[in-house]
């Protein structure tokens, strides 16, 4: 015998809305075999501090009131701050996040989530440089002050550095060498945007009054690299550029050979193809400087 229109409905009604069932596994929410991969506490805002130590130093107060404004209309942080508990100030300094936290204080949030972490001096720089280089908003000279910590304070040759941060060894040594910048010249990067080219080409000149011209030139007439090395080799006085001749003809070579005083070696570098003197010289500087590196990071290897 069939079923009736009220046994059918009843029948659909059990398949379409099953009867939980009892028991610990099979809790709504619950998946087994899971753990949270991370958990975060609500800690008061007044006991999480900054670090004084961390790479990034300025923040841009318009990006801060931007964050402001969001936390304002969500009422909270979505993305939690990386903490680690100091014992003598019982407080909770912050490893990660001091953007996320100093936009909080802005909009007056009493709570903040945080996971907390324990870590040694080295871990924290570390996970401090790589969460500024991952987000690109820390400055190009905290970026140098930053990857030199790593190797003076930890031992860390350019090479590791470059290779625990997911850069290339080359972007290490040019970042580097921004510390070869004068006060002047670094108060123009402080305060400017400028690209990465402009401050490698500032950065390999010797004469200071140079470096702070072509940051100028970069900052304030808006200039390419091209430009700027242009301007170099076409300047308008001899005296202010080695590569011109007084007849303001530029000196052409294909082999570039240097002797030290000493006379115990002799550095030659032969050009192949055709290339601009401008481009000649910026390539024996960079060759220089990388062979000086390599010398430095024990990765060049000499015969007995």
């Amino acid at each position: 015998m069939g079923k009736s229109y009220l046994q059918s409905a009843e029948a659909s009604s059990a398949f379409l809305n099953p009867v939980p069932l009892e028991g610990d596994e099979y809790k709504k929410g619950e998946r087994k075999d899971t753990a949270p991969f991370r958990e975060a506490k609500l800690i008061k805002i007044d006991r999480v501090k900054p670090d004084p130590d961390q790479p990034r130093k300025k923040f841009d107060q318009d990006s801060l009131e931007c964050l402001a404004e969001s936390i304002r209309e969500l009422g909270e942080i979505i993305d939690p701050l990386t903490v680690e508990y100091d014992e003598q100030e019982d407080i909770f300094r912050i490893i990660s996040g001091e953007r996320r936290f100093r936009a909080a204080k802005m909009v007056g949030l009493e709570t903040l989530p945080c996971i907390l972490k324990e870590v040694d001096n080295k871990k924290r720089i570390l996970l401090q440089l790589i969460a500024n280089l991952q987000r690109e908003n820390i400055s190009p000279l905290e970026e140098t002050a930053g990857i030199r910590t790593l190797i003076e304070k930890f031992g860390y040759s350019q090479t590791q550095a470059a290779k625990i941060l997911n850069k290339s060894r080359s972007y290490i040594s040019q970042t580097l060498g921004l510390e070869r910048l004068i006060p002047s010249a670094k108060e123009i990067v402080q305060t400017s945007e400028l690209s990465k080219e402009a401050l490698i080409q500032a950065s390999r000149e010797k004469d200071p009054e140079k470096q702070v011209k072509i940051l100028k030139k970069a900052s304030d007439e808006d200039q390419t690299v091209k430009q700027i090395r242009k301007d170099l080799i076409d300047g308008d006085s001899s005296n202010e550029n080695p590569l011109k001749k007084p007849d303001s003809t530029p000196i052409s070579f294909k082999k570039w050979t240097w002797t030290p005083k000493h006379k115990s070696f002799v550095i030659t570098i032969q050009f192949k193809g055709k290339q601009k003197t401008s481009d000649k010289a910026n390539l024996i500087r960079a060759a220089l400087e990388e062979a000086n590196n390599q010398i430095n990071d024990g990765a060049c290897q000499g015969e007995n």
